[in-house]
């Protein structure tokens, strides 16, 4: 049995290390990375989406984690059904 995916989106300064930061997090909770795309959203912003295998609570904890890292501005979390693709 898999673990279901979710997808966290994330908008971040765009400061050194932030990224750095939203991955340790990924590896301290030990999500089951599936992707990760960071993409320049204009005013030194950007937007981060992290597909991830995770049981529920995990994916809870590492959200708040997320959204008290000090360069992240929203942080959400859309659980996807779990697919064959």
């Amino acid at each position: 049995m898999s673990d279901p995916q979710h997808t966290f989106e994330l908008t971040l300064d765009a400061a050194p290390g932030a990224i750095e930061r939203v991955l340790s997090v990924v590896r301290r909770r030990h999500l089951g990375l599936k992707s990760f795309r960071a993409d320049a959203a204009g005013d030194g912003l950007w937007t981060v989406s992290i597909k991830a295998g995770a049981v529920p609570k995990e994916a809870a904890l590492a959200l708040s984690q997320f959204t008290a890292l000090i360069d992240v501005r929203n942080a959400r979390l859309n659980p996807a059904a779990d697919s064959a693709s």
